[in-house]
């Protein structure tokens, strides 16, 4: 089992190494199917939340401070959306039906009336993020919960069953549903680069020695704020924005099966994140027959398969072969660190 609370202190270290430099770390959890690996983000999410909120219950002189920044512009290299190209996104509900399968296209941008600016890869709408100015309630740093952790699953960057009906072969898109085509690899890219822009933003200074006390003098109010999709496997599509990443979330981790896979746009991930010189990455290693048993029962519980045969059947003709296909391609150094969790 995976020791969340030594998760936890490396995290922190590295949190308490560059809170001068980097105003986030990026944390990569990788694994095969049925790894573990959402459950191990959630955990030690989890925990990272609730240490600095004991912190601060038990040192009452620190105090939440809020700070003013300069404009932060995270998409002025993202090109606008055309007006033939938002006719055909409107036309076509939502989604480009042309570019479904064109891991080249590049992600455009969509400004609102309202002010938000949604980018968009090949996946349209269901796989956009959303980017709009931040505005820190003081009241609320000072009261709540604040969360300084924020998971940021690749699985919201499933295309949508609407986008997998305008494959060449929509059978295979579905059958094979969960392979690295059947993702919006060109937003989550697209994503992976904005983000990696926040984490290089530099804090504001500070005195403050403790990389919590420090954290809590140094959030910056007007923090864009960026709302990505999740998904759920007995939804079976993405639900846009339910993840919220502001101006508290100071600890980024990222959790998904293809953050290593060496092709298309997967084998850019890992360089944008490494290039904030603030990541720590673990890749979460297990036995075969362990996340064969674990797939085939989750395939019953969200509703996919009705049996236990069934769910290891499809386990076998689909999430084997994505698995093995990670481990055959993946980027591997030294600085990726394997963690055991049978």
């Amino acid at each position: 089992m995976v020791d969340i609370k030594s998760l936890s202190d490396e995290v922190v270290k590295l949190l308490q190494n560059k809170k001068c430099d980097n105003y986030r770390i990026c944390v990569v959890i990788v694994g095969p199917p049925g790894s573990g690996k959402s459950t191990i983000a959630g955990e030690l999410c989890n925990e990272l939340n609730r240490r600095y909120n004991e912190y601060l219950k038990s040192h009452p002189n620190v105090h939440i401070k809020l700070k003013e920044h300069s404009q932060i512009n995270l998409t002025s290299d993202i090109r606008e959306i055309t007006p033939e190209l938002s006719k055909k996104l409107e036309h076509d509900g939502g989604i480009f039906k042309n570019l479904v399968e064109d891991t080249n296209f590049e992600p455009v941008k969509k400004i609102h009336e309202n002010g938000v600016t949604e980018v968009m890869g090949r996946g349209g709408n269901p796989n956009a993020f959303t980017i709009r100015e931040g505005d820190l309630n003081k009241e609320h740093g000072n009261n709540n919960k604040i969360n300084i952790a924020q998971i940021i699953p690749m699985d919201g960057f499933h295309l949508s069953r609407q986008c997998l009906d305008c494959f060449k072969n929509p059978m295979w898109a579905h059958e094979r549903r969960g392979s690295p085509m059947t993702f919006d690899s060109n937003n989550f890219l697209e994503l992976c680069k904005v983000l990696g822009k926040t984490s290089l933003i530099t804090p504001t200074k500070s005195s403050a020695e403790d990389c919590f006390e420090y954290l809590s003098e140094t959030f910056i109010e007007n923090f864009p704020e960026i709302r990505i999709p999740s998904f759920d496997h007995r939804v079976k599509d993405p639900t846009p924005n339910d993840y919220c990443i502001d101006g508290y979330t100071r600890i980024m981790i990222f959790e998904g099966l293809y953050l290593l896979y060496d092709a298309e746009n997967w084998a850019k991930v890992y360089h944008q994140l490494s290039q904030t010189n603030a990541l720590l990455v673990w890749n979460v290693d297990i036995e075969e027959g362990v996340i064969k048993e674990r797939v085939g029962k989750r395939h019953v519980q969200t509703g996919i398969v009705s049996t236990i045969e069934d769910g290891i059947k499809r386990f076998q003709t689909n999430d084997l072969l994505n698995a093995r296909l990670i481990k055959q391609k993946s980027i591997y150094n030294d600085s990726i660190v394997s963690i055991r969790n049978d």
